[in-house]
């Protein structure tokens, strides 16, 4: 589809008329009308109260407060550009926004504004990009949007609704949506049914991607739960003149209940917080739905739902520097859940925990918020049990508390996952407020990108052997999960202050046959002190090794220092950190920056460089302060026989080394 073409059917609907007559209306009313998906209208008095919530408040004027014509204008680019990813993706937000506005405040322009958008988005020929074979649609995610969209906006217009627009998008509905959402989950059911998904020849230029797998890798993760959710929406709009809408009802519900198994038992979810955002917004909608007009399934407890809210809460870290929910970012995890992912979980369970992950842990953005969101309902903070947790992905996030002052700190350890980055053995570090050890946003989806680079583990606060990383894929096939495992080998928790040790050999050997061991021992003693035991062991060829440590730069405000020997210093706006450096052979400290052209950021990093050998034990011990704090003697780091006594503030601990055998022993804290 070339782009005139795109911008003549975007105004002319060549649906209407056509129809088959199973869908043909004798009545001057939308059969079916009243058969609710999202919300009923009881609900409306309580939609219109949260547009004036102290947590919604602020978003709904956002909303608000742009004119019809924007909503005319986000059509007209979308018309023009012919990009049905992201300029489709931004048209069908703004009407859902929009169709939110309406709900809340009736208003005869935007009506027609919207109507106007409907029209022109049913009018399209087809809604998403993807392909098998030559010319058979898919539908991913722009298909699954259109399906959303669309529904949601016939509830929100519903009393302005006539029979006409109604038969014309139900057809589209199902031949647009469902269609292509069907031959997708199929597809990842059954991949040796595909011909070879491909994308379209109009937006070919967006990546550069081997598919050959695509079929199994989404079959695996977040994107199987957005074409299964939107098929079930489709399916239960449909169901009463569809044939096809049994089966379709029940490819969604098979494929959703296979996307609650890709949650561990205890709520945590390979891909960070930020897909399971994705994942549950979709699916909840569905939930939601099945509920309402089918009511054979309890969702909740098929999802074991309770567990999700735990999970959503290890994963917090304080406040941004815009006031709201900061977050443990692991991979391409860019933001925390939105309200309505906890919200709806609270309904089915009534968790005052979950009502704490709405008000506290959550940062609005999405219309189901309004949808699902109940301010009445009492909250519990999270319990002290919460505070260190070693997760089923063998990942360890340990804190202080919730507050925006709170330390935390965040250790990646575990297997594969997709949308990861090669960050085993990497971790985070914020208190008073600061990220002075970051984990590095918005790093590029497309290996052509500068951008990349933030993915691999020069970028991260982890161990380089032989100025290498340990294993990552080179992004043929997308942001899909690498090879590369660590295995956390010893924990123990004590309270105010925990250790464990990562074992990550099989992720670095895997690129270096020469790698025999590569430990990194944590011994956190909350909230300032950390001390790092590094331990790597080569065969055959002496390697050298390198630990790096970046603070949060995204503002430009932090300072890094070193006096290239033992010490290094990093300062952000309200906290600082020192790092002293001890180890067996000859280390020297030095700064750096990622090679990234400066219109993608400045990342500055501190370094610990030790001379090639066999065998390398490096102690760095961090010792964390407010900017405004007196400063405290240095750590005492003493070697032993067994390793090191290390004293740093209120610690003192023994660190064995053992023959790559470590353990710690806190003496007095």
């Amino acid at each position: 589809m070339n782009r005139r073409t795109f911008l003549r059917l975007g105004t002319t609907s060549l649906i209407a008329g056509a129809l088959p007559i199973s869908l043909r209306s004798e009545k001057n009313t939308p059969r079916n009308r009243e058969t609710r998906l999202f919300f009923e209208r009881a609900d409306i008095p309580r939609i219109r109260a949260n547009s004036k919530s102290e947590l919604l408040g602020p978003l709904y004027r956002e909303w608000s407060q742009n004119a019809p014509g924007a909503l005319d204008a986000a059509f007209d680019r979308l018309a023009a550009s012919g990009d049905l990813n992201a300029d489709m993706r931004d048209a069908c937000r703004a009407l859902r926004r929009r169709a939110i506005v309406q709900i809340v405040e009736p208003d005869a322009d935007l009506r027609d504004a919207l109507f106007r958008s409907i029209d022109r988005l049913l009018a399209m020929p087809k809604w998403d990009f993807f392909l098998d074979g030559p010319d058979t649609v898919i539908g991913i995610q722009r298909a699954s949007l259109a399906i959303v969209t669309l529904l949601f906006a016939r509830e929100a217009l519903a009393d302005d609704w006539d029979a006409d627009r109604d038969n014309r998008l139900l057809e589209a509905v199902a031949e647009k949506g469902c269609v292509p959402c069907s031959r997708t989950i199929y597809g990842m059911d059954h991949p040796e049914s595909v011909v070879g998904w491909r994308l379209d020849d109009e937006h070919d230029h967006l990546f550069d991607l081997e598919m050959s797998r695509w079929p199994m890798i989404l079959g695996g993760n977040n994107l199987r739960a957005v074409p299964a959710a939107s098929l079930g929406l489709g399916a239960l709009a449909l169901r009463k003149q569809d044939p096809r809408a049994r089966k379709w009802l029940d490819q969604a519900v098979s494929s959703s209940r296979r996307v609650l198994t890709l949650f561990k038992p205890d709520g945590s979810f390979f891909e960070g917080i930020s897909y399971t955002n994705y994942t549950l917004r979709t699916l909840f909608s569905f939930f939601d739905a099945h509920q309402r007009t089918v009511g054979d399934m309890d969702w909740a407890r098929e999802g074991n739902v309770d567990t999700i809210v735990a999970f959503i809460l290890t994963m917090q870290a304080g406040r941004a520097a815009d006031g709201w929910p900061d977050h443990v970012n692991f991979g391409d995890s860019s933001r925390t859940v939105f309200p309505g992912v906890p919200a709806w979980i609270r309904k089915q369970t009534e968790n005052p925990l979950a009502q704490y992950a709405v008000e506290e842990a959550s940062r609005p953005g999405n219309f189901r918020d309004f949808l699902w969101y109940e301010p009445e309902h009492p909250k519990a903070a999270p319990p002290e049990s919460l505070q260190n947790v070693r997760n089923k992905l063998d990942h360890v996030i340990c804190r202080t508390g919730w507050g925006a002052d709170d330390a935390v700190l965040a250790f990646r350890s575990g297997g594969p996952a997709a949308h990861e980055h090669a960050d085993r053995n990497h971790f985070i570090y914020k208190i008073h407020g600061e990220r002075l050890l970051t984990d590095h946003f918005k790093p590029a989806y497309d290996w052509r990108d500068p951008r990349w680079v933030l993915r691999l583990t020069e970028a991260h606060n982890a161990v380089l052997v032989n100025g290498a990383g340990h294993q990552y894929h080179r992004g043929e096939e997308g942001t899909n999960d690498s090879l590369a495992y660590a295995t956390i080998v010893g924990y123990e928790d004590r309270g105010d202050h925990v250790w464990w040790t990562s074992d990550a050999t099989a992720a670095y050997r895997i690129d270096n046959y020469h790698v025999s061991k590569v430990l990194r021992t944590v011994l956190f003693a909350k909230p300032d002190i950390v001390v790092l035991l590094d331990q790597i062991r080569l065969r055959y060829e002496p390697q050298r090794v390198d630990l790096r440590f970046f603070p949060d730069n995204r503002d430009g405000a932090a300072t890094l220092d070193t006096d290239g020997t033992a010490s290094l210093a990093i300062e952000r706006p309200g906290a600082r950190l020192r790092g002293t450096v001890v180890g067996g052979n000859a280390t020297a400290l030095s700064l750096g920056r990622l090679d990234l052209p400066s219109e993608h950021g400045i990342f500055p990093y501190a370094a610990v460089g030790s001379e090639p050998a066999l065998r390398h034990q490096i102690l760095t011990v961090l010792d964390a302060a407010a900017a405004d704090e007196a400063p405290r003697p240095p750590p005492r780091i003493e070697a032993t026989p067994e390793g090191w006594r290390v004293r740093a503030g209120r610690l003192s601990a023994l660190v064995f080394t053992g023959d790559f055998n470590p353990a710690v022993r806190v003496i007095q804290t």
